[in-house]
């Protein structure tokens, strides 16, 4: 889900800046746990490259390998060989079912990650979508003095 502009966490010098399963609080390292949730890439050849690379190095995986796995293992590689700068998105602002942003004045995007099934996706971000409407819908003052977060996922793994 989408709640504010998020391009405006994103460095000018990054190529590429990925949202994050976990979040390790160092937005350049290659220790956090990307994933495709939200993913801003800059047009310039040595981008292309990466996407190649990535997709060549599915084939050191097993076969079913998901794309978000071969980058997590291989985004070291992948960035230095084709000259990239990642940054991994704080989950503060650009978050997900696995690593919540707690803090609902400064979250832009969250993504259905660490869950499995439409079914699943679909009921916990239902209640999103609620516990936003409810956010927003309050004064701004009752939104600052907080209190507001959201439901804890049901039906998605955490």
């Amino acid at each position: 889900m989408w709640f504010r502009n998020p391009l405006r966490h994103i460095a000018i010098t990054s190529d590429i800046a990925v949202a994050n399963d976990y979040y390790n609080g160092d937005p350049e390292s290659l220790w956090n746990r990307p994933n495709g949730g939200f993913l801003n890439v800059r047009a310039a050849r040595r981008t292309v490259d990466f996407y190649r690379r990535w997709r060549d190095a599915r084939r050191r995986f097993p076969p079913g390998t998901n794309e978000q796995h071969v980058l997590e293992r291989a985004q070291a590689e992948l960035s230095r060989r084709a000259g990239v700068r990642m940054q991994f998105l704080d989950t503060a602002h650009c978050g997900g079912f696995c690593q919540l942003s707690r803090d609902m004045a400064r979250v832009c995007t969250l993504h259905a990650n660490c869950c499995t099934g439409l079914a699943n996706k679909v009921h916990d971000l239902a209640a999103v979508l609620r516990d936003w409407r409810n956010y927003t819908a309050a004064p701004p003052a009752a939104r600052r003095r907080g209190g507001f977060g959201w439901t804890t996922p049901g039906k998605c793994i955490r």
